[in-house]
């Protein structure tokens, strides 16, 4: 910014003034702060009491001054010149000065505050909506997934059954290769056996189903589950069992 400010300060003499011979200006005008200027202009010089006069009289004269800015400074950068000074007699005793300066600096503009406020508001804001994208995220990730098809627990549970031994000394793998064929032909009769469970009148909180081994029979299971063959007759047909075979086997509250 560059300001150019003019000013007609008027001077008193205590005595007649023939002749101004010699004038100087000077000024001690310094920022107190980023809008506000305050300090002296110094006038001093040498006059005679007539023009004829042989002799001369120093003179020198503060006059105070204060500039109030409307605009804000940055006082590092900010300075005061003198740019024209020249004067004039107003009556005999009386001297006219007029004096212009020029201020110049770097302006501070308040936008700048604002602009600063609002990057920061901006950047809360994406903080917020980053924060509610990672707890969505989290949420998303506790939603519980759909029950798995009768078909999948079924073949996790025979997994389970066979991985618990091998049979007649075979990698577990192998098993799981030769029942595989068996296991996908018995699903439909799986289903029919579970839709038989609502026409019968006593139901049951809990039941096992259990893929059958080679060489184990009716009475094996029987023996190892508790339970007796009237009981399995109700919800299987025991007539042709073979290996790989789905056995359920109901467990009473009791």
């Amino acid at each position: 910014m560059k300001k150019n400010i003019s000013f007609d300060k008027k001077i008193t003499f205590p005595t007649m003034i023939g002749e101004i011979s010699a004038i100087d200006l000077e000024h001690t005008l310094k920022f107190t702060d980023e809008s506000n200027v305050l300090g002296d202009f110094i006038v001093k010089g040498k006059y005679k009491l007539t023009e004829a006069s042989r002799l001369e009289e120093d003179f020198s004269y503060k006059i105070p001054t204060e500039i109030v800015l409307t605009e804000k400074l940055d006082i590092s950068t900010a300075s005061i010149e003198i740019v024209d000074f020249y004067y004039e007699l107003e009556n005999e005793d009386t001297m006219v000065c007029h004096i212009e300066i020029k201020l110049e600096g770097v302006e501070k503009i308040e936008l700048e505050e604002e602009l600063v406020r609002e990057s920061l508001v901006l950047e809360e804001e994406t903080e917020e909506r980053e924060c509610d994208g990672e707890i969505k995220k989290e949420e998303e990730k506790e939603i519980p997934h759909k029950e798995k098809p009768l078909e999948e627990v079924l073949k996790e549970e025979r997994k389970e059954e066979v991985g618990e031994e091998d049979l007649n000394g075979k990698d577990t793998k192998e098993i799981e290769k030769e029942e595989d064929v068996n296991f996908l032909d018995n699903v439909d009769s799986l289903s029919n056996i579970f839709s038989s469970l609502a026409e019968t009148e006593e139901t049951f909180s809990t039941y096992s189903v259990y893929v059958l081994r080679e060489d184990e029979t009716v009475n094996t299971i029987i023996e190892k589950y508790k339970t007796t063959k009237e009981e399995l007759e109700k919800y299987n047909d025991l007539t042709a069992l073979s290996k790989g075979a789905k056995i359920i086997i109901p467990v009473s509250n009791d």
